[in-house]
């Protein structure tokens, strides 16, 4: 299989998909290894397909009517991340990202489209099971989460639960 061809594949299979494809999911199916898949999923951002990277694999993106969107300044230890993340899922939250600022390298960003306790819960074991470090280590725990709802009312019941569980970041 030529290179253009696995990555028609590979847009097909994504453009198929109901749920995220792994990269070795990808790479099993073109017979090929998990970067070469990296590098294909590459070539096809800078040919305009939108495909975003989460903790359960790749996917595209399609576009949807905006609900309320809303950034959230935090700052907690690892301890409190599944806290932190299933607050905003049950109040009817998706946490798009994680994003902070590192004093050389400015804004770092990762993906996370969490949209219930599933995926809060496969993220967390990821996390251990890679002994991953959170993107929050490098800045003292202080991060932000781009959170989005359907209405202003779950935005506020999102904003309630991360002020009661005491992660809201408020700089002195």
């Amino acid at each position: 299989m030529e290179n253009r061809e696995r990555r028609e594949k590979i847009l097909g299979l994504l453009q198929q998909a109901e749920n995220p494809l792994t990269g070795t999911d990808l790479a099993r199916e073109c017979k090929v290894s998990r970067q070469i898949i990296v590098g294909d999923i590459a070539l096809l951002r800078a040919g305009g397909v939108s495909v975003i990277s989460t903790p359960r694999g790749y996917q595209l993106t399609t576009p949807q009517p905006a609900g309320v969107q809303e950034s959230f300044l935090c700052c907690h230890g690892k301890e409190q991340v599944a806290a932190e993340l299933n607050a905003i899922v049950d109040n009817g939250g998706i946490v798009h990202n994680v994003m902070i600022e590192h004093e050389v390298y400015g804004y770092m960003e990762a993906q996370l489209n969490l949209h219930s306790r599933r995926d809060v819960a496969l993220y967390i074991k990821r996390m251990e099971e890679t002994k991953a470090p959170l993107l929050a280590s490098l800045s003292g725990g202080v991060h932000s989460h781009l959170v989005e709802t359907a209405t202003q009312e779950e935005m506020e019941a999102v904003h309630q639960a991360l002020q009661e569980l005491g992660v809201l970041y408020n700089p002195k």
